[in-house]
Formats: structure tokens, sequence, C-alpha cells
């Protein structure tokens, strides 16, 4: 991935065509309706950076237009003061349609959406569905390479990870799990630790690196693919202390407010480019996100997996802080993209609702056509008419639905005696396959 070009340094520049542009905005008429609709293109309804403005087609001296809107954004930048570090952000006009959204998820249901949630079956099958997906995708981004099916297998059925892959998965659904039991927590040191320690465990080179800050300065942040080229040499580690002070009291204060979805992607940006562990930042600061939102009870992030879009975007997710720290730490960029990337969650949400009511709705068929089939039996089956040539294990379907694995082998044991499923040993295991219907 190319690093974004740093803008051009206009401080106390003021040129002739520059003075030639302001005074042709503060004439009025048609030039300078033409300069305002551009200059809130660019800053309120698409934040633009220095490094995609300079190719725009424009019909004006790019660099002047940025010193421009770059001038104007100042004048709205709220300032954050971590360490003897700045870092600024502002919320423009893109920004509020989003959050409005995000804003009208209830905690306690998903009226917002569709009316009504499926079932509570369903909801708390998707709820453990999610995690998964954001544990798993989490991992991915930090080097994890077990696959998304293989994974989700190995959590399902509660298997012990067998390599350091499958124990940052492990690790991260545990903790993801626990974050609702820590909500009520103020923000710490320890509590930052905990939640590192509970992700890293078994995966670092020492226990210490699981619970201590960094305390060298070789670490830096690179091309996963070419490691020559750096992106971010995360401050000195002395420097570490103080700026997690100043971050936890930002975290806590409430005093001045700021929106809860921005300050949780403010705390994820900040533990990137402190960078206090000697491995595991990634992990340990999309978990604080998660961590805040629920804080201040945005459950329904709960049902989103912001990492599996990530995954899917990884040099857009690099970039974001990249142009925040080519930009004088200018964070919109990056919330802007987050912000972007929990309302792409939101949509993947609804979906899923339309796909699960259709699904119930076939689930509840099964259960007119079959005597003496409960709904969730009804479930399991449609699961193995989906996937036909797929093996499952008791252990799997306990997982799955949240069951304990005496009620997961007598649903299973039940929809062989009916002539759905047909029974294999499996080694010292039983496993379990579609029978499918006469004539296949």
């Amino acid at each position: 991935m190319k690093k974004p070009q740093k803008p051009p340094d206009m401080s106390g520049s003021f040129t002739d065509e520059y003075n030639e542009f302001v005074s042709g905005f503060y004439r009025g008429g048609k030039e300078a309706q033409e300069i305002g609709r551009l200059i809130r293109k660019y800053n309120e309804l698409e934040y633009i950076h220095w490094d995609d403005l300079r190719y725009k087609k424009i019909p004006y001296d790019p660099t002047i237009f940025w010193y421009v809107i770059r001038t104007m954004r100042s004048t709205k930048y709220r300032e954050i003061r971590i360490g003897e570090e700045k870092f600024y952000y502002y919320t423009p006009e893109i920004f509020q349609k989003q959050i409005h959204r995000i804003d009208k998820a209830s905690p306690a249901s998903f009226d917002w959406l569709f009316g009504e949630f499926p079932s509570e079956t369903n909801k708390k099958q998707y709820l453990i569905n999610s995690l998964m997906e954001e544990a798993i995708a989490s991992s991915q981004l930090e080097g994890a390479a077990t696959t998304r099916p293989e994974a989700k297998k190995i959590l399902r059925e509660g298997r012990k990870p067998k390599n350091t892959s499958e124990r940052m998965i492990v690790n991260n659904y545990q903790t993801l799990r626990r974050l609702k039991e820590l909500r009520d927590k103020p923000l710490s040191h320890e509590l930052i630790i905990e939640i590192h320690r509970e992700i890293t465990k078994g995966t670092l080179e020492s226990e210490s690196d699981e619970t201590e800050f960094r305390t060298c300065d070789d670490i830096v942040v690179g091309d996963k693919i070419d490691p020559t080229r750096i992106y971010h040499y995360p401050p000195e580690c002395k420097k570490i202390p103080a700026m997690i002070d100043d971050l936890v009291a930002f975290a806590n204060n409430d005093d001045e407010f700021i929106h809860p979805i921005v300050k949780a992607i403010i705390l994820h940006f900040l533990i990137g480019y402190i960078h206090p562990f000697n491995d595991g930042n990634g992990r340990t600061a999309r978990a604080l996100f998660y961590w805040f939102a629920l804080k201040h009870h945005y459950d329904l992030l709960e049902y989103i997996s912001i990492s599996r879009i990530f995954v899917h975007a990884p040099a857009q997710y690099s970039r974001a802080y990249l142009l925040t720290e080519t930009d004088s730490n200018d964070m919109t960029y990056f919330i802007d993209f987050n912000i972007h990337i929990i309302s792409q969650a939101l949509e993947e949400l609804k979906r899923y609702i339309v796909r699960k009511k259709e699904e119930e709705s076939q689930s509840l068929q099964l259960v007119e056509q079959i005597p003496d089939l409960s709904f969730r039996q009804a479930e399991i089956l449609r699961d193995f008419i989906k996937h036909p040539t797929r093996y499952y294990a008791i252990s799997e379907i306990a997982g799955k639905y949240k069951v304990s694995l005496p009620t997961a082998r007598t649903d299973l044991l039940l929809l062989e005696e009916k002539g759905k499923l047909k029974k294999y040993q499996d080694g010292k295991r039983q496993v379990f396959m579609y029978k499918g219907e006469k004539g296949q």
C-alpha cells in the first residue's frame, strides 16, 4: 500500500493567488456559490484528504483550495491532548445521518429495523455467531491463519486450540464474551492490561508481554508484504505511561460531551497509535471499541462484526490511520472510515434479519410436516438440509444452539429416528449427516 502524500505546508503563506481566491469568495455571486458548494462537499459531505483532493478536477489551484478547506476545518476542531501530542477531530455533516441511525437502535430490541427480530433463539444464536465472526476476523487481521469454517467449528465444539492461530481466536472470543461483565468499570491501566492479557495469553513470546507495557522502541508498524516499508513509528516507550494516563482520563471524562460511538472510535485509534504493548495492540484496540460502546448501552453493536469488514478491506483500514497521521493527527479521517464500516455492518444485519425470517418460516413448515418435532429440532434439521454433504459432531450442534451435550444428542438421535439424518462413528465420537429424501 502506498502511503498517502502529506499535505503541503502552507502555514503563514499568503500568496497573491490565495488572496485573489479568497476575495472572489467574499465578493459573492456565482463564483462564490461554486466555491461554497465545493467547500461544503469536501468538508461536510465527503471528508477529503489532500492525497485525494490533488487528483480532483476542480477549477482552482488544488494547493490553494486545500489551504482554504483546511483553514475552515481548523475553526471547528476539537483538540485532545495525549501526552505531549495533540490530536484533532470534528463532526462533519456526513456523520450526522449515520450516527442518527446507530442512535435509533434500541438496546432492548430490533423493532427499529424490521418490526420484530425473528425469535429469541435466533437472536441468541446470531449474537454468538457475531462474536465468533469478530473474534476470527480480528485475529486474522493480526496474522491468524485458521480459516473461518474451521475456526467456527473449534469455537462451537469448545475444542482446545492446537496452535497459536487457534489460540488467538479462542482468546478473542472469550474476551468479547466478557466485555459486558466489564462495562461498569471505569477505564484504567489495569483494565486495559486485563483485556490485553485475556486476548494474548499463550500467544506471545513471554508472559510479561501479556501484562506489561513495552519497554523498548524497536516496535514499528509496517507493510505485511514488504516489511521494509514502515508506516508508523509509535511513541517512545518512556512516554507510554503518561499517554495511557491521558487516554484513561479522556475515556472517563463525562464533563465534555463527545458522542459515545465517536469516543469509542477515538479510543480504538489511540491504542493503535500509542502501541503500548509489544504485540496484540490491534486486537486490544478493537476490543476497547466494543467495550466502550457496550458501556454506553449500544448493545446492538454486539450483533455486528466490524473486523469482518476490515478483513475484506485491510488496506483501507490501514489507510484510515495513515490519513490521520499525515494530516497533523486529524482523527476525523479514521472516525469517518469506522462510522462507514458500522453503517455497512448494520446493512448486513438488516439482510440477515430478512433471511432469518425466511428460514424461520421454513422451520415452522418442518414443524408442521414432521410430528413431534420442536422448533429447535426443526432449525437443526434445516441446517443439515442447507449443508447436505457436511458432517456435524454433537458438540458442534450443542455449541451452535447453546444447549447441553445430552440435549444436542437427544435432538440428533430423534432426527435420525425420524429418518432425516444418518449416524456415523468417527473414531470415538458420533457424527451426523443429512440423509436426504427418498430417491436422493
